[in-house]
C-alpha cells in the first residue's frame, strides 16, 4: 500500500514538472531566451523572430523590448532601436540596461544631423511627393536614384511603386538586393520571400536568399535555398560555390570538396573554387586517402573519385600509394564513365517513350512504303506476336500490326522488335500475345516468316524497344516492360 501511494505521488510530480515545461515553453521569457542565443551568435534574423514572438506572448515585457532594440541597433536601424529602448524604459523605469542604450545612442545622434532628420522623418524628398507618383513613373525614377547611387531615395521609390503593386516579382527582388546592400537582411528576405512567391522558378532569388542566410551565420537553412536555386538552373555556378560554402560552414567538408570541384567542371578558371580546394586538402591530408580508398572498396565510385583526385593532388603519399590512388582512380572513371553512358542510353529511351505517341500516326505499311523519313523517329506500335525468335543470342519479336491480315502471304504490316537486354522468362511473352511497343525504328529489314519460310516483299521496320506491354489471352495482369 505504501509503495502504490509512492508510486501515485511519483507519477503526480511528473505531471506537474512536464506541465510546468511546457508552460514555460509558451512564456515570453522562453522566447526571449531563445533570441538571446541566436543574438550572441549573430544570427539576427532568427533572434529577432524570437523576440516578436515574446511580445506576443506579453506585449509589456521589457526584457524582449529591450532585446529587440538590440537587434535593431545591431542591423543599423537607428529609429526602430531608439523606440524600442524607449518603451523598454517606460515599461520599467529602473531598467539600467535599456536607458545606458538609450542615452547612448541619443548622445551619439547629438552630432549627427542626417540621422536626426532621418530619424524625425525629414528625409530630402517629402512623403507627399512620393505617394503621388504611379507605380511605372516610381520604378522610373528609383532606376535614375540607383545610376546617380542615391540608394535610400531609390529604395523609396521602389516602396511607393510596391504599394500600387505588391506582388511584383521584379520590385519586390530589388528591393531585397537593395536592403542586403544596406546589411538589412530582415528586410532583405523579407522581400526574397515576396518575389519567390510571384517568381517561384527564378533561380537568383533562393541563391539570393541563400546569401542572407550566409551572412546571417545559420548555413543549414542556406544550403537549402542554394539548393533550390541549383535544382532550377544546374548550370549556375555561383550557387552550386554557395553550397560549398554552406557545407564548409557546417564541416562537412567532403561535400563541400564535392561542390567546389562541381564549379570548376562548370568553370575550370574559378580561382575562387580552385582556393578552396587546396585550402580543404591543407586540411585535410592523408584523409584523402583513406576516405577515398574506403569508398572505392564499397562500390561509390562517385564519392570515392573526388577524394581520392585530392590525394593524388595534395596529399603527401608514398610511391605506393600514389601507384595504388591511380588504379582505383583509373577504375572509378571508368566505371563512372559507364554509369555515365548508361544514364545517357536510359535516358534517350524514356524520352523515345515518351515521344512515341507523336509517332502514333504512323504505320507500318507507310514506313515499308517510304522508310527514309522514319529511320530513327519514335513509334508507338501495336499488334500480335506471330513468333519469337533469337538474333545475336537475344530474343526478338515479329509483330503483325494488322492481324486481320495473313502474315504468311502478306507481310507489309508485319515489323520486328528488338531489345536491349534479353527477356525475363515470362508465358505471356510467346506468339499470339498481343502487343503494344514503344521505341525508335534502327532500320528496315527483309523479315522471313519462320511459319512460312517466306521473305517480306519490300524492307519492313525494325525497332528497339523502350518500353512494352504484353496482354495474353487467360492472364488477368499484363506484363509491362521498360528498358530505362
Amino acid at each position: 500500500m505504501k509503495s502504490h501511494r509512492l508510486l501515485l505521488l511519483t507519477i503526480l510530480v511528473a505531471a506537474v514538472l512536464l506541465q510546468t515545461n511546457i508552460l514555460e515553453a509558451t512564456t515570453a521569457k522562453f522566447h526571449v531566451d531563445v533570441g538571446l542565443n541566436h543574438f550572441y551568435k549573430n544570427r539576427y534574423l532568427e533572434a529577432y523572430r524570437e523576440f516578436k514572438l515574446a511580445l506576443e506572448k506579453d506585449p509589456r515585457y521589457p526584457e524582449a523590448h529591450y532585446n529587440l532594440g538590440r537587434v535593431y541597433k545591431a542591423q543599423g536601424f537607428i529609429k526602430e532601436a531608439i523606440i524600442q529602448f524607449q518603451i523598454a524604459v517606460q515599461i520599467k523605469p529602473d531598467y539600467l540596461a535599456a536607458r545606458r542604450e538609450l542615452e547612448s545612442m541619443q548622445q551619439s545622434l547629438a552630432s549627427d544631423v542626417a540621422a536626426q532628420q532621418k530619424i524625425q522623418g525629414r528625409e530630402t524628398m517629402q512623403q507627399t511627393a512620393f505617394d503621388a507618383i504611379p507605380a511605372d513613373q516610381a520604378v522610373s525614377r528609383a532606376r535614375e536614384m540607383l545610376k546617380q547611387g542615391r540608394n535610400e531615395e531609390a529604395i523609396r521609390y521602389y516602396e511607393v511603386a510596391l504599394q500600387e503593386r505588391p506582388d511584383d516579382a521584379a520590385i519586390n527582388k530589388m528591393l531585397g538586393f537593395l536592403r542586403f546592400r544596406q546589411n538589412r537582411f530582415t528586410d532583405a528576405l523579407e522581400s526574397y520571400m515576396k518575389a519567390q512567391k510571384s517568381a517561384p522558378t527564378d533561380a537568383e532569388i533562393p541563391y539570393a536568399i541563400g546569401l542572407i542566410y550566409m551572412k546571417t551565420q545559420t548555413p543549414e537553412r542556406a544550403e537549402s535555398f542554394f539548393g533550390q536555386a541549383i535544382r532550377l538552373q544546374p548550370g549556375m555556378v555561383k550557387a552550386v560555390f554557395g553550397l560549398g560554402e554552406a557545407y564548409e560552414a557546417q564541416e562537412r567538408v567532403e561535400d563541400a570538396i564535392l561542390q567546389f570541384r562541381k564549379c570548376l567542371e562548370i568553370n575550370p578558371n574559378l580561382k575562387e573554387a580552385k582556393d578552396k580546394l587546396a585550402y580543404l586538402a591543407g586540411r585535410q591530408s592523408y584523409n584523402y586517402y583513406s576516405r577515398g580508398t574506403y569508398f572505392y572498396q564499397r562500390g561509390e565510385y562517385e564519392k570515392a573519385e573526388p577524394l581520392l583526385s585530392m590525394a593524388r593532388q595534395y596529399g603527401n603519399l608514398t610511391a605506393d600509394q600514389n601507384l595504388q590512388v591511380d588504379e582505383m582512380l583509373n577504375a572509378s572513371r571508368f566505371w563512372l564513365n559507364k554509369q555515365k553512358e548508361q544514364r545517357r542510353v536510359s535516358q534517350e529511351r524514356r524520352d523515345t517513350s515518351n515521344a512515341a505517341y507523336v509517332g502514333k500516326t504512323v504505320d507500318v505499311f507507310e514506313v515499308s512504303r517510304n522508310p527514309t523519313p522514319y529511320v530513327g523517329s519514335a513509334v508507338d506500335w501495336s499488334g500480335r506476336i506471330e513468333f519469337v525468335s533469337t538474333r545475336k543470342g537475344r530474343r526478338v519479336l515479329f509483330v503483325n500490326s494488322q492481324p486481320s491480315v495473313n502474315s504468311d502471304n502478306n507481310m507489309d504490316y508485319s515489323f520486328e522488335v528488338e531489345f536491349p537486354k534479353d527477356l525475363p522468362s515470362d508465358s505471356r511473352i510467346s506468339a499470339f500475345a498481343e502487343v503494344s511497343v514503344k521505341g525508335k525504328i534502327l532500320r528496315v529489314d527483309k523479315l522471313m516468316n519462320e511459319v512460312s519460310k517466306s521473305l517480306s516483299s519490300r524492307r519492313q521496320p525494325v525497332i528497339e524497344a523502350a518500353e512494352i506491354t504484353f496482354i495474353r489471352e487467360n492472364y488477368e495482369q499484363p506484363l509491362v516492360l521498360r528498358f530505362y
